[in-house]
Order: structure tokens, then C-alpha cells, then sequence
């Protein structure tokens, strides 16, 4: 049965006559008449009878009208609860950010979205590869990468600028300052693709690749943070990881004349693509963008 024929019925029954139905609907009368024939088909009964002075109802007629306005009202009931989930969003959000930006910077910010949206749930996993959203349920997303998957909806938040760095200590027998004296220290990197780790570094729209020996590698920035701390060599970190440790003195930059082109330069918020998202991941994602936009860059 044709639920949209009965909540049309309804206003049949409401209205005077089919004239002022077919008015109120936007419809002709002839094509109201025909939709109430179509309803009283699909049934297999008689809805309506039409007497020379009025039209009163069959029993079936009594029956459909009450399970019309049941429907009707069940209708603004479902739209009433999803205004409501826009308005003040509710439900189960899984979050997956990068270990060292997750910890040191969007930690407390997920936890003020939690304090502003007390109806929201959130799961957080903390990774640095990049996921398939749906095969490994994830709503959203925050990665660090230089082109996102065309799988998925990108947003960028921000550019990311990646500095050379090493304590004071390991920095002062760095005394020669051609890039090629990089190749003399013990280097803190990434799992490379190969035996070397390439440090890219450019000047003057010249890029010079060089390919260093890592004494250790690790996928957590932030223990690698702390491996520089503690003298173990030179190495890249983000922006948001050393800035405020060269600022303090803890970490100087080697090579300051060149730009380092780190593994990612911009930092993306990754979601699925659909055209309606839930409430709860929509208001998730304008909280991290809101922050995103007052983050320093």
C-alpha cells in the first residue's frame, strides 16, 4: 500500500469535499478522485459513500482514517526527533587522530566537544596510517598528508611545516653546515621504504634529497620527540611538536637556510562521503574546524 495515498485520505476526510481537498493539497479534483479510487483498489474496499447530500464513511473508510492520522502523526513525531538531533545532537561518533597531534593538541579539544555536547558519545583510536573509513569504521578522521584519498570527503584544517632539529649538544658537532654533513649524524626517522630514510630539503625552489642512515625508527612522533631529547640524533618532527621546544632551547634547528618537506605538509579532516551525515559527526566535525581556524599557523 501506498502510505502517501493514506496520509491523502486523511485530508479527504478532513475537508468538506474533494474541491476543497484537491485545494488544499495543490491538486486538481479530478486527480484527488482518482488517487482515492487507487487507494481503495490497493485496500479491496470501499472507503467512501457518496450519498446525494454528503459522503460518510464505510467501516473500512473508519478504520483507514485511524491508521492515517496514527501515521500522520508518527510522521511529525520522526521529523520533530531528527530537529531535535540537529539542535542538539546526540549519538555514537568513532574518531581516529594521528598519536602525537592527538595527545599533545586535539586531546583537550575532543574533551571540551565532549563538555559541550553531553549527549554524544565518542570512541578515539590513535594511529598514524591512513584508514579505510567504512572497512575499519571510523566516522572521522585527522591525518597529516600531502594528498588525501580520493575515497573520501577532505578537509583541509591547516598547513604543517616540519623542522630539522637536535638538542644543543648533538647540534654543536654538527660544524659543518652543507646539508651533506646531515649524512655524518645518527638520524631518528620513520620506517623508511628502504634501508635509508630521505631527508628532503629545499631551497630556492631547488629540492636536494639525501639519504640518511637511521639509528632508530619508530611511527610514534612522540617517542621519537623523545629519543631527540635524549641526544639519540637529528630528526624531523611537526611543527606542532618542536616549535615550542626550540623556543624553550631544548631543541635547536640545523640547517635553518632550507625548508624541510616532511612526509605530510597539510593537515586534513577525512570523512565519508554522504550527503547527510549524522548530527552527532556533523557537529564533531564544525568543532574541529572551529579550532582548526583559531589554531596558529
Amino acid at each position: 500500500m501506498d502510505l502517501n495515498l493514506l496520509l491523502l485520505f486523511a485530508e479527504i476526510v478532513e475537508t468538506p469535499n474533494l474541491s476543497e481537498a484537491a485545494r488544499r493539497l495543490g491538486l486538481s479534483r479530478s486527480r484527488v478522485s482518482q488517487q482515492l479510487k487507487t487507494l481503495e483498489r490497493q485496500i479491496g474496499a470501499q472507503l467512501m459513500r457518496r450519498t446525494t447530500r454528503r459522503v460518510d464513511l464505510t467501516d473500512a473508510g473508519h478504520t483507514a482514517y485511524e491508521h492515517a492520522i496514527r501515521l500522520r502523526e508518527d510522521a511529525g513525531a520522526a521529523m520533530a526527533a531528527i530537529a531535535g538531533h540537529r539542535q542538539h545532537p546526540r549519538g555514537h561518533v568513532r574518531v581516529s587522530v594521528p598519536t602525537g597531534l592527538g595527545r599533545l593538541v586535539l586531546a583537550p579539544v575532543l574533551l571540551d566537544f565532549l563538555r559541550e555536547h553531553e549527549e554524544i558519545t565518542l570512541r578515539v583510536t590513535f594511529g598514524n596510517r591512513i584508514d579505510d573509513l567504512v572497512a575499519d569504521n571510523i566516522d572521522v578522521a585527522v591525518r597529516v598528508l600531502s594528498t588525501p584519498p580520493d575515497t573520501v570527503v577532505a578537509r583541509e584544517l591547516r598547513r604543517i611545516a616540519w623542522r630539522l632539529c637536535a638538542t644543543p649538544e648533538i647540534a654543536a658537532r654538527f660544524d659543518d653546515t652543507s646539508p651533506e654533513g646531515l649524512r655524518r649524524f645518527p638520524f631518528v626517522a620513520p620506517p623508511p621504504s628502504g634501508r635509508d630514510y630521505p631527508v628532503r630539503l629545499s631551497r630556492r625552489g631547488a629540492v636536494k634529497v639525501l639519504a640518511t642512515s637511521p639509528r632508530l625508527q619508530a611511527e610514534d612522533f612522540l617517542f621519537m620527540r623523545e629519543a631527540l631529547l635524549a641526544g639519540m640524533g637529528a630528526g624531523l618532527l611537526p611543527d606542532y611538536m618542536a616549535d615550542e621546544l626550540i623556543a624553550a632551547g631544548r631543541l635547536v634547528t640545523l640547517l635553518p637556510d632550507y625548508e624541510v618537506l616532511g612526509p605530510g605538509d597539510r593537515l586534513f579532516l577525512l570523512t565519508t562521503p554522504t550527503p547527510h551525515p549524522a548530527p552527532a559527526v556533523h557537529a564533531l566535525v564544525a568543532h574541529l574546524r572551529k579550532f582548526a581556524a583559531s589554531w596558529p599557523h
